[in-house]
């Protein structure tokens, strides 16, 4: 194994840490987008992120109840 190959293995794996790291990013960044919407337009914002989500929690649900 040369070097160039070891490097190329080393990026190409991702570790459960990062991919945890990459997961806490993107919800800290949506509560933080979510706050500033809120803030910036109040309950209506809220409301309508509210009512976009509710296919995403239909998804989760049918996945929660499938065992995945």
């Amino acid at each position: 194994m040369t070097t160039q190959n070891a490097a190329l293995s080393h990026d190409a794996a991702r570790t459960p840490a990062r991919v945890e790291t990459m997961i806490l990013m993107c919800v800290a960044l949506f509560v933080a987008l979510t706050a500033l919407a809120t803030w910036t337009w109040g309950l209506p914002a809220l409301a309508m992120i509210a009512l976009a989500l509710v296919p995403v929690m239909y998804v989760v649900l049918i996945l929660i109840s499938v065992g995945r």
